[in-house]
């Protein structure tokens, strides 16, 4: 992580909890529907709420939630009306959810998009949403404050939070989940073909496989332990993991650090990297 996102990162956090701690005593709920038809991915961007996607047998993207407004009183109240509200947008096979607002500057080369924040308003915003896809449906979702919730997918995948827990649950394919403050939990119903990164800042990573595992591990801790219930060799082209130790039925390949293994016969290589931490590769249950 660079500097620079260190810092718009930690802005972030220091900006919403500010607001968060005012006593709002007026509350506005709003529910949000929408159908998506056609599409092959779904891209959501969101900047307070929690976020649900699940894979289903349907042919469509649905979409259900709500927006609850906390605010000092009904002026307010309109103000968030008309600031933060969720773009709908569908383009070139990908529907999108976008929240936008006064703490964008449009700026899409970032993946905040410019988030910043005006200390003068006197509301609060979450966008809570569940949204139902096709299993096939590749994922591209964001979320700054909030939770964002994975199962039953099938696809490419591409997830980031940045103060929240993440998780994926009984999934296939391959890509990145990415937390900044959260736990990172991830379990594969089919074991990934591609390549795929499991990272956090401060949170520990959890990544269960089916038995039949076959890949190359990158893993880094810089402040907690890793285990496995794999039996795996280190690469030995590469820093050495060591000779495990056995502990209560896993492997520990090291208390901290770095360290490069290989399960099975190899294949796709895996990264899982995490400052503040453990990481646990576990083995699902046939």
């Amino acid at each position: 992580m660079t500097k620079r996102l260190c810092l718009v990162t930690i802005g972030m956090a220091m900006a919403l909890s500010a607001a968060s701690r005012q006593d709002y005593k007026v509350e506005d709920r709003e529910p949000v529907h929408h159908t998506f038809t056609g599409d092959k991915t779904i891209d959501t961007d969101l900047v307070n709420g929690s976020l649900t996607v699940i894979g289903d047998g349907g042919n469509t993207i649905r979409v259900d939630g709500e927006r609850v407004i906390h605010a000092a009183n009904q002026e307010q109240v309109a103000r968030a009306k008309r600031d933060d509200v969720l773009d709908i947008n569908e383009k070139d096979g990908a529907a999108q959810l976008y929240e936008n607002g006064p703490f964008r500057n449009n700026d899409h080369s970032s993946d905040y998009h410019g988030f910043h924040d005006t200390s003068e308003r006197q509301y609060e915003v979450e966008w809570n949403l569940t949204v139902h896809v096709p299993r096939e449906t590749a994922l591209r979702l964001r979320s700054v404050n909030g939770g964002v919730s994975v199962q039953d997918t099938s696809s490419a995948f591409d997830v980031r939070s940045v103060n929240g827990a993440l998780s994926m649950t009984n999934v296939s394919g391959s890509g990145t989940a990415a937390a900044v403050n959260g736990a990172n939990t991830v379990s594969f119903r089919e074991n990934p073909k591609s390549d795929s990164a499991f990272t956090s800042v401060n949170g520990k990573i959890e990544v269960s496989f089916q038995p039949n595992l076959s890949a190359d591990f990158a893993l880094k801790t810089v402040n907690g332990g890793m285990f496995t219930d794999f039996e795996s060799t280190a690469l030995a082209a590469l820093p050495p993991a060591g000779t495990p130790a056995k502990e209560n039925g896993r492997f520990v390949y090291k208390n901290r650090g770095e360290s490069r293994i290989r399960v099975g016969a190899g294949g796709p290589q895996i990264r899982i990297e995490t400052v503040n931490g453990s990481i646990q590769i576990r083995k699902e249950a046939k």
